[in-house]
């Protein structure tokens, strides 16, 4: 019980520290202005609220049952939404095993809710069931509006029936521009699917184990939620008594191409301590208390770096531009000139490694244009050329093992 308290304790002191009440200059109500008030209520954010009830959620980190986590995290939100978020709470795994892959269910839309009746189902849920993530994705957005919408999964495991989650988070994402999907997860080990429903889903990852990162973003969410309400009240003005968190939106792209390319990124304070690293992501999302920042990004072996203001309640885009590219196209025959599986390693033309690619009979992969040396390796043999990447075109060589 001690521990519980706790937790609460910290979470709730922590988003106090990093979220602080917004305070309004309200003008003077004209006739005009009053009448426009009655007839069009501010717009609010819905958010989905997904919980995890699946029977891995008894499992404890620092501790403390991963459940009690969650819930926390969950009433740490609610109590500071201040009614800028509009919430509904949808569960999974609560009905059991014998439950299966239907075991979903809608349990407060976001029209009817209620701070009270949310908390009240978020601990009574009792987690004993399996994960359907992909089919608690769907139902959650349907419950969605088209604007200013907002998931936040609450999970530790990943999909148990079937279904494909990162699928499913990118096309409601297209289906649903103003969809933005948040995750909190709890297994580091299982973290890669759970990351790339955030990824695909333009939002922010966090693992509860980190406090910091996860108190940024819940007061993150209602920080967004705040801006969102009150840019439809001209009447009123905004004044920060201390700061909120914003939030950046980074991705690197190709001259000419629009889709994303797989890099690295580090975030990093002005005087260079480390913020936070992110691996081969596409895209990244992150909720950041506001100020100066600086953001390196790394495609192969290009590098990028530039310094951004996080801006409280507000998204910031940064988007890299690598230059132009090209693609190379290479695979591997035996003598008889049949598709051979080697391991490839590529270079620069200075010899700097770029990537490795182990048992593959072929390989297709986009790089900025400028000449390469790649190796093809079977066995003792290793065949090498040297290959000129040319812009937008693709470049084909073919390796020939005539002993094999």
């Amino acid at each position: 019980m001690k521990k519980i308290f706790m937790l609460r304790f910290l979470i709730g002191a922590a988003f106090t520290t990093v979220f602080s009440p917004v305070l309004l200059a309200n003008e003077p109500n004209t006739p005009s202005t009053a009448a426009v008030s009655a007839e069009s209520p501010a717009p609010r954010q819905t958010t989905m609220l997904i919980l995890d009830g699946s029977n891995s959620m008894w499992g404890q980190l620092n501790n403390v049952n991963k459940i009690v986590t969650a819930r926390e995290s969950i009433r740490t939100l609610l109590e500071n939404a201040e009614g800028n978020i509009q919430f509904g709470l949808l569960t999974y795994g609560s009905e059991g095993k014998n439950a299966g892959c239907k075991d979903f269910n809608l349990v407060v839309k976001p029209e009817n809710y209620d701070l009270v009746k949310v908390l009240k189902e978020v601990y009574k849920l009792k987690p004993k069931g399996r994960s359907p993530i992909a089919a608690a994705l769907k139902e959650a957005a349907q419950q969605l509006p088209t604007d200013n919408a907002h998931i936040l999964l609450v999970s530790d495991g990943i999909e148990s029936c079937e279904g494909d989650p990162c699928a499913t988070a990118k096309q409601l994402v297209e289906d649903n521009p103003s969809l933005q999907i948040d995750v909190v997860g709890f297994r580091t080990e299982k973290e890669a699917q759970l990351e790339c429903i955030a990824e695909n889903g333009r939002g922010a990852f966090v693992v509860a184990t980190d406090t910091e990162r996860l108190k940024t973003l819940l007061a993150g969410v209602q920080a967004k939620a705040v801006t969102i309400t009150e840019a439809a009240k001209p009447t009123r003005t905004l004044i920060d008594k201390k700061s909120q968190p914003g939030s950046v939106e980074l991705n690197i792209l190709a001259e000419g191409n629009t889709e994303p390319l797989r890099a690295n990124y580090s975030i990093y304070h002005p005087d260079g301590t480390n913020v936070v690293n992110f691996t081969a992501r596409t895209r990244v999302t992150e909720y950041l208390p506001p100020g100066e920042y600086r953001v390196k990004a790394i495609w192969q072996t290009v590098e990028k770096s530039e310094n951004l203001t996080i801006h409280s309640g507000k998204a910031t885009p940064l988007t890299f531009n690598i230059g132009p590219t090209g693609e190379i196209a290479v695979q591997a025959l035996n003598k008889t000139q049949q598709p051979i599986a080697v391991n490839y390693a590529l270079y620069t033309a200075k010899g700097e490694f770029i990537s490795r690619h182990v048992f593959q009979e072929s390989v297709k992969t986009r790089l900025a244009v400028g000449d390469y040396r790649i190796k093809a390796l079977l066995d003792k043999k290793t065949l090498e050329a040297s290959i000129k990447v040319t812009q937008d075109a693709v470049t084909h060589y073919t390796f020939n093992f005539t002993d094999k």
